[in-house]
């Protein structure tokens, strides 16, 4: 797209070609990575005037203490529906209204990849930047007694469902423990925008206001909707990383900075939008960190922040948008940055397909066909993901093409190496092939509309298998495919139900009717099926920098059933980066106690909740502690904790590390239940 083939992916494409048919709204959050730092990209887009169609958030204008301009060539910004066709299709607009088609070329000039995000309600007026909750602020101090013998460090958690009023996060004297928290939110809130931003006096402004005992009318007042449920995935992890009892908090104790994530990040199931938002709040509590910091006439505090998110479909190699960006603030910021995240729960999910294809030749390439199993009552979007190396064994690109089948017999054609079916702006659309043949890996995406109708008058899919075929045309090569996260999340109404590829070959129990948790085949005259648990760690944790963690029983110390499991992808005469998770925590009590017990969204509510999303903000907690005494705390240290701290059987498995990376690390240790600071 205008002269670079890598500024548009395929998910803004496809939401193009649809004509946001799924995605209501007229603007929407995206993620630009830029030639620029992103202040410069800011200042141009003002000069510009181009306020009409594209607004960059406050948070960039300036870089954070602890950071350069340089440092930060990625951002969130909101674009218009109208801008975002512009770029796809190259084509200026038709209909009255301010022009913006030489604007936005001149500003696309300076922008190497887009990102499609989350819909977002704008204001009338534009240049905006976060709200603040008026008539609340008072500027309340958090105060304590105590003089700090150690580094101040600041944990921040981005999640969704953050109950700041909760006990677990206050003081003794009822004062809160947030510095900042962040609601990104804009349908919770009265005034659409980017979000509500309270301060820690904001929020005992509404801790100490008449009513304020009952939390349900702090909420109410803050406009926090997303903690309604008894139960929320963000309160759960929070606790994990940093709740106290009250009465355990001292000089010492981190401060915290929260930001909820839009309700469209975790509600749209595939976790495809949640870039943007992401790497936001990350600049945000970098840049609220420093601030504070600096008030307090100090250098930069150490922060670690917990991200307890996860995609299934990507590169799964490093390169993909948001862990580049977050290799990129980890190894520019001078104080220690640590970023936490789960190895992923999609190991048994049968959504990671991985197989060879021989080179052409005069018989004819191999050719491969996937089965992908959608299903009904399905009302999110279904997405594959098919990703290729960058050079074929011939040393040439791949030329692979890919042809789509529905379980009623419509079928696209071919699809060629960096073409796409159907073309932009065809009406009733209800599946798609793009082949994206980018300088880096080509890959494909395949999309297929929600199964059940959600809005009238929108085209809906079958349900049932639908057929991939995939033909090399090319080189002999070997092919990942992916489906792309797709199930409804804790908490929230049923919309998305998992799809997932399906082969005979592929044996889901052993011979005692347990879940098989090894790649073999039903038998040995068979083999393998192309269908892997092997290489399902999550897309977003194979970066260079993060701390990604793995899950395990505290009964047996196995890996827990679901924790994604490694290699990532190697591209060629690149390093590995990791071969799985740096280290696995508690994720589950045992096979039949699912889960670890954290706060409910109530004062005195205790919840069990599991997954690697729970194991992650354990480590976090341990790394706040360990930067606190000043020690070491990156990959390496917690590779080195973990394993020399594990002291049971490593499980008899082929690809254990692939699981549990250096070790297994149980918190509080058997040998000292009150753990420190512990809840």
């Amino acid at each position: 797209m205008l002269g670079n083939e890598n500024l548009t992916s395929p998910y803004l494409e496809w939401a193009v070609t649809t004509q946001f048919a799924y995605l209501s709204g007229k603007w929407f959050r995206v993620f630009l990575e830029l030639n620029q730092p992103a202040n410069s990209f800011l200042a141009m887009a003002k000069e510009l005037k181009a306020d009409d169609f594209i607004s960059v958030p406050d948070i960039y204008r300036t870089a954070p203490h602890s950071l350069s301009e340089k440092d930060i060539t990625f951002c969130m910004a909101i674009m218009s529906r109208k801008a975002l066709q512009t770029l796809v299709t190259e084509e200026e607009p038709s209909d009255p209204g301010p022009r913006i088609f030489t604007r936005l070329m001149t500003l696309a000039k300076e922008i190497k990849a887009i990102e499609l995000c989350t819909p977002i309600e704008m204001p009338e007026v534009k240049g905006h930047s976060s709200g603040k909750l008026e008539a609340t602020s008072m500027d309340v101090e958090q105060t304590t007694t105590e003089a700090t013998t150690h580094q101040k460090v600041v944990v921040g958690v981005i999640d969704d469902g953050l109950a700041f009023a909760h006990e677990r996060f206050r003081l003794k004297n009822g004062n809160t423990r947030f510095k900042y928290f962040f609601n990104q939110d804009d349908r919770t809130l009265a005034a659409p925008g980017p979000g509500l931003e309270l301060t820690d006096g904001d929020i005992n402004g509404l801790l100490g206001a008449p009513g304020s005992a009952e939390e349900d009318h702090v909420y109410a007042v803050a406009r926090q909707n997303l903690v309604a449920r008894r139960a929320k995935h963000g309160t759960h992890v929070m606790d994990l990383a940093c709740g106290l009892d009250p009465n355990e908090v001292d000089a010492d104790s981190p401060y915290l900075i929260g930001v909820q994530l839009p309700k469209w990040v975790t509600e749209e199931t595939s976790g495809a939008f949640l870039t943007g938002p992401a790497h936001y709040a990350m600049c945000y509590i970098i840049a609220r960190a420093d601030e504070i910091a600096a008030r307090e006439g100090l250098a930069p505090f150490p922060i670690v922040i917990n991200l307890s998110y996860g995609t299934i479909a990507g590169p799964h190699d490093g390169t993909g948008p948001l862990e580049r960006s977050i290799d990129q603030l980890i190894g520019a910021r001078a104080a220690p940055l640590r970023v936490v995240l789960p190895a992923g729960n999609h190991y048994l999910a049968r959504c990671h397909s991985c197989f060879d294809l021989t080179a052409k030749s005069s018989s004819g390439g191999s050719n491969k066909k996937l089965r992908w199993r959608i299903q009904p009552d399905n009302k999110a979007l279904s997405f594959v993901e098919i990703w290729l190396p960058e050079l074929a064994a011939d040393q040439k690109r791949p030329k692979v093409e890919v042809r789509l089948t529905s379980p009623t017999g419509e079928r696209s054609p071919w699809v060629k190496p960096g073409n796409a079916w159907p073309p932009s702006g065809n009406q009733n659309v209800r599946f798609s092939v793009s082949s994206v043949n980018l300088t880096t890996r080509p890959n494909i995406l395949v999309s297929v509309t929600p199964t059940v109708a959600i809005t009238t008058g929108v085209p809906t899919a079958p349900s049932g298998t639908w057929l991939i075929e995939i033909k090399n045309k090319g080189g002999a090569v070997s092919v990942d495919a992916w489906v792309q996260r797709g199930d409804t999340p804790l908490g929230y109404p049923l919309w998305g139900r998992q799809s997932r590829f399906d082969d005979d070959t592929y044996q889901r129990f052993d011979i005692a009717g347990r879940p098989q948790e090894e790649d073999t085949g039903p038998d040995p005259g068979i083999g393998p099926s192309d269908i892997r648990r092997r290489g399902s760690i999550s897309a977003l944790a194979t970066e260079q920098r993060a701390i990604v963690i793995g899950g395990f029983r505290r009964s047996d110390c196995r890996p827990s059933r679901y924790s994604g499991a490694g290699p990532v992808a190697t591209p060629p005469k690149v390093a590995p980066r990791r071969s799985g998770p740096d280290a696995a925590a508690v994720a589950d009590d045992s096979a039949a106690l699912h889960g670890v017990l954290g706060a409910g969204t109530r004062t005195g509510s205790v919840v069990a909740m599991n997954g690697t999303s729970v194991a992650a903000p354990q480590i976090t907690r341990l790394i706040a502690r360990w930067m606190t005494s000043g020690l070491p705390s990156d990959r390496a240290a917690v590779q080195y904790y973990a394993a020399t701290n594990d002291t049971w059987p490593i499980p008899a498995t082929p690809t254990p590390n692939e699981r549990i990376g250096a070790g297994r690390v149980e918190l509080p240790p058997r040998n000292n239940k009150r753990w420190h600071r512990w809840p």
